[in-house]
């Protein structure tokens, strides 16, 4: 999972759509419709997935559709895994699962009772 380091104004909070300029990043490759991403803003991780993806003569823009927050812990366990080889067998996708996985372990899922019975659902179906 690619992550994007970024600062989000306060209209892009509560729009929770974001342009990213491929330049302005260090992606060192470029992404795909419908990919989903982290973004990393004033501290905090959140899911974001790829909305739409424009072209012009000088740099690639992407729409970012923000989710919901991610714990550090989580995000930063995701990304060492992938980095990282020896740590753990992640694929570079994302499923159902992982994101059944997410929402079980972050703190909305605490809150929302049919939210997190959803969650632990899918993951007693994980292989």
């Amino acid at each position: 999972m690619e992550l994007i380091v970024t600062e989000l104004s306060e209209f892009t909070r509560r729009s929770r759509s974001l342009v990213v300029a491929h330049g302005e990043t260090s992606l060192t490759r470029g992404l795909e419709y419908g990919e989903r991403v982290l973004v990393k803003a004033d501290g905090e991780y959140r899911t974001a997935v790829v909305a739409d993806i424009d072209f012009d003569l000088t740099d690639t823009h992407y729409r970012l559709i923000l989710g919901g927050r991610v714990p550090a812990d989580l995000a930063e366990e995701t990304l060492v895994g992938e980095i990282d080889p020896s740590a753990s067998s992640v694929s570079g996708r994302v499923s159902v699962h992982d994101i059944a996985d997410m929402l079980a372990r972050s703190g909305p899922a605490h809150r929302i009772p049919m939210q997190r019975r959803v969650a632990q659902h899918l993951l007693q179906e994980r292989p």
